[in-house]
């Protein structure tokens, strides 16, 4: 009984410590707690006035670097001078023949004779072959022969100048109209006295009459012969003339683009022999930008180069210019004739050109080392009253060590060559 009584007065004991201890425990959050709300604003001052007395150093601080000059930059300076160059429009475009011409029979019959082949060079007026003319020959024969024949028949002789009136049939029925005519007058003055029946004279008119038919037919029969004569003449020329065509003549002055047919075939009219072009000279078909299609004339001269000649210029002269812009490209259609002696240009060739629009157009010029290029833009130090200024330019041609400024720098204005890195608005140099 004994025992159980302590081991109980020890248990109430031990919770009587613990209940005191977080009573303590709680009183010394409390006190911290407490003490932690009063120092709060204490902090919060002392780091503000220490800001604040920061600031403070860094204002007198910057003061006094003002107060104390940079020293100026060095850079060495170059005016901007005026020069005349020469302005251009830079285009593409594409070279193509002059003339191009396809050759082909101006009679039937077949190809007895070639005489060029795929790239041979022709000038104008050379026989480049020929048709068999054996077919030609024939027809002449016959139109002589025919013609002869109705002269002949004529009583004429080849070249002169023939009178219907001489013909025979003619002369014959000349002959029995002014018979018949001396008839009727007599009988016209024995009726008129009474001293012929009335029958008789009728007879006389009648005869007349048949008479004036017999010699009109006369006459027309000769001048129907003698348009027959023309006619067969014309036939005759034709015929000529078609041996003539058996002959085929180069057009123009060219090379031989495509050979259609070989010796031996046998040719229709129109039939295609070969196709030439004409290389020298060579036009130039180039397309104009529309802001420089106001600047474009008739005769200006235009600087090309083409991948096969690299580093070699050719030229050539503005021909032709378009009536109208294009409306999906907006760009002037122009052509230049270039010349091509040597034959060293191709028709088809791809071409760089230039279109000189001016040969003396001043302009404002520095050199290449004062333009320096940032973020896309180009800029220069314009060094004013010991001072630079940035300006932001607008760059132009470029004549050897040269570069043309177009806009934000104006002739004699000093502009800087080095040290450009060092260099913004408003810092001093020498």
């Amino acid at each position: 009984m004994r025992d159980e009584t302590t081991y109980i007065e020890k248990e109430i004991a031990l919770r009587q410590e613990a209940e005191r201890k977080t009573q303590r425990g709680r009183r010394i959050r409390r006190a911290v707690l407490v003490l932690v709300l009063v120092a709060l604003p204490v902090v919060y001052f002392v780091i503000t006035r220490n800001r604040t007395e920061q600031s403070q150093m860094s204002v007198e601080a910057g003061s006094a670097a003002t107060a104390t000059p940079a020293p100026a930059i060095e850079v060495a300076t170059a005016p901007a001078i005026t020069r005349n160059l020469q302005r251009g429009v830079e285009v593409v475009g594409s070279l193509a023949a002059d003339e191009e011409v396809t050759v082909a029979a101006q009679v039937a019959g077949e190809l007895s004779q070639l005489n060029v082949d795929f790239g041979s060079y022709v000038t104008q007026g050379q026989v480049i072959a020929m048709i068999d003319q054996r077919d030609a020959s024939l027809k002449v024969e016959q139109a002589e022969a025919a013609l002869k024949q109705t002269l002949a028949r004529l009583g004429m002789k080849e070249g002169e100048k023939f009178d219907p009136q001489w013909a025979a049939d003619v002369k014959i029925a000349k002959g029995s109209l002014d018979w018949a005519k001396l008839e009727l007058e007599r009988q016209t003055k024995l009726v008129e006295n009474g001293d012929i029946s009335r029958s008789a004279y009728d007879q006389a008119v009648i005869n007349h009459s048949a008479a004036a038919a017999r010699y009109q037919a006369a006459l027309d029969g000769i001048n129907q012969q003698l348009a027959l004569v023309d006619q067969q003449r014309s036939a005759l020329a034709l015929a000529r003339k078609t041996i003539t065509d058996t002959v085929v003549r180069a057009p123009i002055s060219g090379a031989v683009k495509e050979k259609s047919v070989s010796r031996g075939t046998y040719l229709p009219v129109n039939g295609k022999i070969v196709t030439l072009v004409k290389i020298n000279p060579l036009r130039l078909r180039a397309e104009i930008p529309a802001y420089a299609a106001a600047s474009v004339r008739v005769g200006q001269t235009m600087n090309l180069g083409v991948e096969s000649f690299p580093g070699r210029a050719f030229s050539g002269r503005v021909v032709r210019i378009g009536p109208s812009l294009n409306e999906q490209t907006r760009a002037l259609t122009v052509e230049a004739e270039v010349g091509n002696p040597n034959h060293q240009l191709r028709p088809g060739m791809f071409a760089k050109a230039q279109l000189i629009t001016a040969k003396d157009a001043p302009a404002v010029m520095v050199p290449q080392r004062a333009v320096v290029s940032a973020a896309g833009l180009s800029k220069i130090f314009v060094i004013e009253n010991g001072k630079a200024s940035e300006r932001i330019v607008k760059t132009g041609a470029v004549d050897g060590d040269l570069i043309e400024i177009a806009e934000g720098v104006k002739e004699g204005e000093s502009v800087a060559l080095s040290n450009q890195d060092k260099l913004q608005t408003g810092v001093t140099v020498k």
